[in-house]
């Protein structure tokens, strides 16, 4: 828009776009999942290690394995990072807002002359020095 067209007679855009609405999926992540394991060794007559008890309480998200096999125990805890999908829904709505009618700044008679005035003189300047400012580069031009 340039300031030269035309303006609405009461500052207010004639045509406001409709409400915007959109929909859109917010990932949120689960905290992680944990498993515990307490398990109780004893020793048998012919001196080897076996699991007397064991209690593992572990939450719904994590798989686990457990195997004992000639005194080492294998333990094996697997974790499954879920991620939830939440709708959102974002709207942008435009609300008119009135804008006064009269430009706030103007330039008065006095600012125009001085402005005026100014240009003058700039051009009388580069009448006067422009010959001068050419002859000082042509002669560098010439020495190299």
């Amino acid at each position: 828009m340039s300031c030269g067209a035309q303006k609405n007679a009461k500052g207010v855009p004639a045509n406001l776009p409709g409400n915007l609405v959109t929909e859109r999926l917010v990932p949120v992540y689960l905290s992680p999942d944990s498993a515990l394991l307490t398990a109780l060794f004893e020793c048998d007559s012919n001196n080897r290690v076996i699991i007397k008890a064991y209690d593992e309480l572990k939450s719904a998200g994590v798989e686990s394995s457990l195997s004992f096999d000639n005194g080492k125990l294998d333990y094996k805890a697997e974790a499954k990072h879920d991620t939830i999908y939440i709708p959102a829904k974002d709207s942008i709505i435009y609300v008119p807002v009135e804008v006064p009618g009269e430009p706030v700044n103007h330039l008065t008679w006095w600012q125009h002359t001085w402005i005026y005035i100014g240009r003058l003189f700039a051009v009388i300047l580069l009448i006067k020095y422009l010959p001068l400012l050419w002859k000082a580069i042509l002669k560098l031009l010439k020495r190299s």
